[in-house]
């Protein structure tokens, strides 16, 4: 899967960034998945993923910025795939561990920083099965949005979240009818994969905004607070 490779932004930025598709293979141990993966589902949001998806097609129900988690895995089926991002590597660490430990036999792609993933494969004893890496973009870019917008819209694989939409969020926070709290989940609904990270996007709308936090938030990322 390569849908998640090219969410642009700095090294300090996407410190912050970390997501997670998990498969099973057809012909191979798809038939009778859907117990594993929703089990999974479940384990997401025991490590604290900022945003979840699941059931496809017909059984699609949104991601959890939209929709219960209970209702993404009641819809669950066989041959659907459990999607998450998680905001912290300490997060992505932890759900990783509990991989290991129960084996579920499903193919685990994590997409971020490759150094830090590399570093938390080391650190948990796992070693990468294969790596991909963006070229990144191709074409006459010049008809992409500018860096903070493109940073928003390239968090949803499919390219689902409109550069309008961020710039109409933006202009509602600047006049003080949206928290960019709501703006963040409301970029994240229309992203069917479920790869949309809200927190980060809060972060990125602080800055287009000029409303970032005082405080200053340790991220676990060498180099990087909020």
């Amino acid at each position: 899967m390569t849908h998640s490779l090219h969410r642009a932004g700095t090294i300090e930025d996407l410190g912050c960034d970390y997501v997670i598709i998990m498969r099973a293979e057809k012909g191979y141990n798809q038939e009778g998945s859907a117990g594993i993966c929703k089990e999974i589902l479940r384990l997401f949001e025991k490590h604290g993923a900022v945003n979840i998806t699941g059931a496809r097609g017909e059984n699609y129900k949104g991601n959890v910025l939209e929709t219960s988690l209970d209702s993404i895995v009641e819809a669950f089926k066989d041959g659907n795939s459990p999607y998450c991002v998680f905001d912290t590597n300490e997060k992505l660490e932890s759900f990783l561990k509990e991989m290991k430990e129960k084996d579920f036999g499903l193919s685990v792609v994590v997409s971020g920083l490759y150094d830090v993933i590399k570093a938390t494969c080391e650190k948990i004893g796992i070693v990468p099965h294969t790596t991909n890496h963006s070229l990144g973009i191709w074409g006459n870019t010049s008809l992409l949005p500018d860096g903070p917008v493109l940073e928003i819209t390239t968090m949803c694989g499919h390219g689902m979240i409109s550069r309008y939409l961020v710039d109409d969020l933006v202009e509602q926070i600047k006049a003080g009818s949206l928290s960019i709290e709501k703006a963040g989940i409301e970029l994240g609904k229309p992203c069917l994969c479920g790869l949309f990270n809200p927190k980060r996007a809060e972060s990125l709308l602080r800055k287009m905004t000029g409303k970032e936090k005082k405080e200053r938030v340790d991220t676990g990322v060498r180099g990087w607070v909020v």
